[in-house]
């Protein structure tokens, strides 16, 4: 079974810094916001999850549009 939490790093599409996330994969594929930590923008992070609830792909996308 894979672990509820999975941790990874993601680049904020405004400055390119590498942000650290934490993932909680067990409600499965999901939408949702999260402010960068160097600039602040928001950015859209859309997590994918196959059906054995293992990480597929994090997309990374701007927040605001």
């Amino acid at each position: 079974m894979p672990q509820a939490l999975v941790y990874s790093t993601i680049t904020c599409p405004y400055c390119y810094s590498e942000n650290a996330a934490e993932i909680d994969i067990s409600a499965g594929s999901q939408e949702y916001y999260e402010d960068c930590e160097v600039c602040c923008a928001p950015m859209a992070l859309a997590v994918h999850v196959d059906d054995q609830g293992e990480l597929i792909q994090i997309e990374v996308k701007p927040g605001n549009g």
